[in-house]
């Protein structure tokens, strides 16, 4: 998800900000605490003093409170991933520790799976807590008064586990409603005051996630007709360089645009080989294979690393609520262009982001190429605990947006999914190949008269004259 622009969360409809998030944590904790308590209490009291399970025995009453148990857990376990869907939205939920174990986990720099399991142990940790005075309760009144017996303190605790589940499904369910009007308010994190280039970097790539893979290597076959003589514009680059290493040795130059000014210094930190810039070698990498190379030496990666430092040559601000997305005086249209998880991500409004993506086309020049990658039918993707805003499109919406430009047969669309759970708010991508394919021909007659660029050339000497070496 490489940001580019938009305050997509406005002052009225934004998300929950520092300390207000505590502040609802708490308030949250307590009513929930308290409702779940009267709830528990009532039904408990309300099985024994009706007097329908008076004549069980101790098996049977047992057995029942073990039932009560596995219904317990289930509406705990609702509520469990109803709070993690919330702390994801919204960085806030109605339990503290879990809360308190999420926060601390995303300080720690854990992942996402090891947040997920500190919030989990929190949330449980606090429900099994709650048990304790209901055992109490039930046992002393059975030890110390004559009025209670064992068995009426056993019935009362499994109706109270039945009040307690019922409860935790009501609970649940409220949250994924509330969660469902977030999603259609339109209410997230914002861009220009809660995204932290340094918690996306860490979180996205570390590794070379799934999605990544699909999109760098779509991206590398697109690029075999990139006019070799023209630049290209990486439009929200966000602070990532991922794809613009597969671009270097395809175009004369390159240039990045991107809205936030905290990425662009990060892309500007690995520019000027500073130690603490985010290392991409393991991208370069993996690009190079997906170019044809086995086992790319480090001296390959190195080379790559360097032609495309040469080959960036200007760093432009963006806006994609503007008109002219690269400013009033810039008018300029590209042979090239590549927005990977830009517009998609920058809003959750499926018609803004229509109109974003119409701006974007309209930065490639009669004939040119655009690349394009976006989420799949995605809401909103996790960075860092905050919530930001997907438009929820898919292969379909983005074919409607971008034939009127290019036209129908000069579209390449690839719809993917990803193993495993949408963890981070998505399960999909897609990605789009708009090329004029009237105009192949012209530049396939420019490519053959332009000198091929020495990046993969070189690569294979060098790893000609190492394996020559005895």
């Amino acid at each position: 998800m490489d940001v580019t622009n938009v305050e997509a969360a406005k002052p009225s409809v934004r998300a929950f900000s520092g300390a207000r998030r505590w502040v609802a944590t708490v308030a949250a904790s307590f009513i929930t605490a308290y409702a779940l308590d009267l709830v528990a209490t009532s039904l408990g009291l309300l099985v024994v003093a009706s007097g329908l399970l008076s004549g069980i025995g101790y098996v049977e009453a047992l057995l029942l409170l073990l039932a009560s148990y596995v219904f317990w857990g289930s509406g705990l376990w609702a509520v469990i991933k109803a709070n993690w869907a919330l702390l994801q939205r919204t960085g806030a939920c109605t339990n503290i520790l879990a809360k308190v174990g999420h926060d601390l986990a995303v300080r720690l720099g854990w992942s996402l799976r090891w947040r997920k399991l500190a919030a989990y142990v929190g949330n449980t940790a606090t429900e099994l807590a709650k048990e304790a005075p209901y055992y109490i309760g039930a046992g002393g009144f059975a030890l110390f008064t004559d009025s209670v017996s064992a068995i009426d303190a056993i019935v009362f605790l499994a109706g109270a586990n039945t009040g307690a589940a019922i409860y935790g499904f009501a609970l649940a369910r409220g949250l994924g409603y509330f969660l469902a009007r977030l999603a259609k308010r339109g209410i997230y994190a914002s861009f220009d005051t809660e995204w932290e280039p340094g918690a996306y970097l860490k979180e996205y790539y570390s590794e070379i996630e799934p999605e990544e893979r699909e999109t760098i290597a779509f991206f590398v076959d697109a690029m075999k007709d990139a006019d070799r003589t023209q630049p290209a514009l990486v439009f929200g680059v966000g602070p990532t360089l991922h794809h613009v290493f597969l671009a270097a040795e395809k175009v004369s130059e390159i240039h990045l645009g991107e809205y936030l000014p905290a990425n662009l210094q990060e892309i500007e930190r690995w520019l000027g080989r500073d130690p603490e810039a985010h290392d991409w070698r393991r991208f370069v990498e993996y690009t190079l294979e997906c170019e044809g190379l086995d086992r790319p030496a480090p001296e390959e990666i190195t080379f790559r690393e360097e032609m495309t430092r040469a080959r960036i040559t200007d760093l432009l601000h963006v806006d994609l609520r503007a008109e002219n997305p690269l400013g009033v005086e810039n008018t300029r249209q590209y042979a090239t262009v590549i927005s990977a998880y830009c517009a998609d991500s920058a809003t959750g409004d499926k018609a803004e982001w229509a109109t974003y993506m119409q701006r974007i086309a309209g930065l490639v020049q009669p004939g040119g190429m655009l690349l394009v990658a976006a989420l799949r039918r995605s809401r909103g993707y996790v960075v860092g605990g905050k919530t930001f805003p997907s438009a929820d499109v898919d292969e379909a919406d983005l074919q409607a947006v971008l034939e009127p430009r290019f036209g129908r047969r000069n579209l390449t669309i690839q719809a993917c999914k990803l193993d495993g759970p949408a963890g981070k708010g998505y399960s999909g991508v897609v990605l789009a190949c708009a090329c004029d394919r009237a105009e192949r021909g012209m530049v396939a007659l420019r490519r053959a008269a332009t000198p091929p660029l020495p990046a993969l050339s070189w690569a294979r000497a060098v790893r000609a004259r190492a394996e020559a070496q005895p």
